[in-house]
């Protein structure tokens, strides 16, 4: 499967470049509000997917309704349609030319959320995602084989309106394995 050398209609600012330029496997942002959080998070889920042929792409919000608000036309925006083989939007689920699929999902149905292996995932708005998705069901699914890699993640997300919570203690472990 060949890979397509096309651009995506986006221009990521300065610290949005740099986080991109230095991801690793599990990116931590927390930043506030209007900083591009989200459209830097589906730049990179887009990129994966037309590196991933067959591939399952999750972007998933604290409620399904936030997934198709936030989501769903800056997906329409950003993907070229030359590369979208179909979309569901009844399912909020795009398959593009290499069989990838990215589907927009929400953490309030927590049980539609176990099974597939997935190659990437991002957690929008992560503080207000109850903590057991991550570590107890979505982990597991990033998990490789001797076929195919383990999978990625970005936890993206504005401070949380409680304080601290599992999120601010992700993100504080996160800041420390970078020092």
């Amino acid at each position: 499967m060949s890979v397509l050398n096309v651009p995506l209609n986006i221009k990521l600012h300065a610290n949005q470049q740099h986080v991109h330029d230095t991801a690793r496997r599990f990116n931590v942002l927390l930043c506030g509000k209007r900083w591009g959080k989200s459209k830097l998070a589906l730049f990179r889920a887009v990129q994966k997917a037309g590196r991933t042929p067959n591939g399952v792409i999750w972007i998933l919000s604290p409620t399904y309704r936030q997934s198709k608000q936030i989501h769903w036309w800056e997906l329409m925006r950003l993907i070229p349609p030359q590369l979208i083989r179909r979309k569901i939007e009844t399912e909020l689920l795009i398959e593009l030319w290499n069989g990838c699929r990215i589907q927009l999902i929400g953490a309030d149905s927590e049980d539609n959320l176990r099974g597939p292996k997935l190659d990437h995932i991002v957690m929008d708005e992560a503080a207000y995602v109850k903590d057991h998705v991550w570590s107890s069901i979505l982990s597991g699914q990033l998990l490789g084989n001797a076929e195919q890699g383990a999978g990625t993640a970005d936890f993206i997300s504005s401070p949380s309106r409680t304080g601290k919570n599992w999120f601010s203690a992700f993100h504080s472990d996160a800041k420390k394995k970078m020092e």
